[in-house]
């Protein structure tokens, strides 16, 4: 599943499927390459087995993704709790809490 360094991302946005696909760009590297070229895949995929990243292809599969990655996530208290906490921003990362803090 991967070759190098991994990082894991929990992407929150109402379309965050379907704009980290577009910044991705076409699954067959070759395809991106002459399709979007300036897509992640398009500048930085090697092949159709190393195209660079990986995005979730339905609300579905991102779950089932996110509590393999991350089995403490909770979906209802990101929804109840910590997603108006990153609307209402600024934000930053407090290494020493390691969680994102409001920027005062």
């Amino acid at each position: 599943m991967a070759s190098g360094h991994l990082d894991l991302h929990v992407i929150g946005h109402t379309n965050a499927i379907e704009l980290w696909r577009r910044l991705l760009g076409p699954t067959k590297v070759y395809k991106a390459q002459f399709q979007q070229p300036f897509s992640l895949r398009g500048m930085f995929g090697i092949s159709d087995t190393r195209n660079v990243a990986h995005g979730s292809d339905s609300v579905r599969s991102a779950e089932r993704e996110i509590k393999f990655f991350f089995p403490d996530f909770s979906f209802y208290d990101w929804h109840n709790n910590d997603e108006m906490l990153y609307r209402k921003g600024p934000i930053i990362f407090n290494h020493h809490l390691f969680q994102h803090v409001r920027k005062l």
